[in-house]
């Protein structure tokens, strides 16, 4: 609690001191109610829930962010981003006590383009400023639990630490970009059932690589990216060690006026998270007692819309995820995700948002009972920028 509080006085002095500089404080605050319907089948009864909850849209932050021009066409640049629950005020950097967690980089720009380093988005993501997928779906990678294309992608949508990201200079509309992460810096993590050590530049740590590339010319967005986790020296229940995921995304959008209209595809092999929400009990591959420690192999595909109505945007999305255990062929998942929504500015800062959503699954295994659970969310809020 003492290093928090020194910390929030030294970034005070910090922002008051660089008033001179091109330093800006930004952020948003984001709140919303929920309900959700879960019913997980024959494992447990139906249940319902109706709560508030803070960043169901957009995460609520603030932070920092800041250049300066070194000359010859060389800028140095960083970031130094927050994450909080508006809800009750408490830090929200994945249960720890990071002060910066969603994104704390810095970066040198110039004629070779751009290279940066610290905590930061993956490019498999919509996150902070090197994330390229924010764009192939009307509702980014995700809206709440349940709503968004992240929910029928396999692993990805998340931060690393120790991350290095190179993005060349942008030339007839093309820009590549790859990053390179030597590891989390958490003590321990968890993949599977098997707990692993982050230890950075050890062969016990998970590395992420990625190479990527996007397209930008008028109306239209195309992006592809090829990333994988290569797992740390951390044995399976089989005794020999984790293969490394790989995850292959190809993605777009297209604005004809009138409306505009999304795609995303990915295949996947070796993941270890699929789907990121869990319905009941074991709707996720890869999780200790739901299916191996193996990973899943498999694919995605989702298609969305926006349309422009009543000053606001009109969304719709449907995607459907395919995936089976990588060491048994007869556990397998099936999901289909259903959402339309809606969102509106109401001026240059302060917007509201809606959304309803219906998820359901198809789990199939060798040594259990079938299922079929499903959920439904309804969600609403009101965003605030500065």
């Amino acid at each position: 609690m003492k290093k928090t509080l020194a910390a929030l006085a030294v970034l005070g002095a910090f922002a008051g001191s660089a008033l001179a500089a091109d330093v800006t404080l930004y952020g948003l605050v984001d709140y919303g109610f929920s309900y959700q319907h879960s019913d997980g089948d024959a494992q447990a009864d139906a249940e319902d829930s109706f709560t508030m909850k803070s960043g169901m849209n957009s995460g609520s932050r603030f932070g920092l962010k800041g250049t300066e021009d070194l000359g010859n066409g060389l800028k140095v640049g960083f970031v130094l981003e927050n994450g909080f629950d508006a809800d009750d005020g408490t830090f929200d950097s994945n249960g720890d006590d990071r002060i910066f967690g969603r994104e704390a980089s810095l970066h040198l720009t110039g004629a070779f383009g751009e290279i940066a380093f610290g905590r930061m988005g993956q490019l498999a993501s919509a996150l902070g400023s090197y994330g390229l997928l924010g764009q192939t779906s009307p509702f980014s990678t995700g809206w709440g639990d349940l709503t968004g294309m992240k929910f029928v992608q396999a692993a990805g949508h998340t931060r690393y630490d120790n991350m290095v990201t190179y993005k060349t200079p942008t030339f007839a509309g093309f820009t590549a970009f790859a990053q390179f992460s030597f590891g989390n810096s958490d003590d321990n993590g968890e993949t599977g059932s098997a707990k692993i050590s982050w230890d950075e530049g050890k062969a016990s740590a998970d590395r992420y690589y990625a190479i990527g590339a996007n397209y930008k010319v008028e109306n239209l967005y195309l992006v592809g990216i090829v990333d994988s986790v290569n797992y740390g020296s951390q044995q399976t229940v089989r005794g020999s060690d984790l293969d490394d995921s790989i995850t292959v995304t190809l993605g777009g959008n297209y604005d004809f006026g009138f409306m505009k209209t999304y795609a995303a595809f990915q295949y996947f092999d070796n993941a270890y998270s699929v789907g990121q929400k869990a319905i009941g009990d074991d709707s996720s591959i890869g999780k200790a007692g739901r299916f191996s420690a193996e990973g899943a192999e498999g694919y995605s595909v989702a298609l969305g819309v926006g349309v422009p109505a009543f000053g606001g945007t009109a969304k719709a999305h449907v995607g459907y995820l395919s995936a089976e255990d990588t060491a048994e062929s007869d556990n397998t998942l099936d999901r289909w995700n259903i959402s339309v929504g809606y969102d509106y500015n109401l001026s240059k800062r302060t917007s509201v948002y809606t959304a309803a959503t219906y998820l359901q699954d198809k789990l199939e295994y060798k040594a259990k009972e079938d299922r079929d659970p499903s959920a439904v969310e309804v969600m609403a809020g009101l965003i605030h920028r500065f």
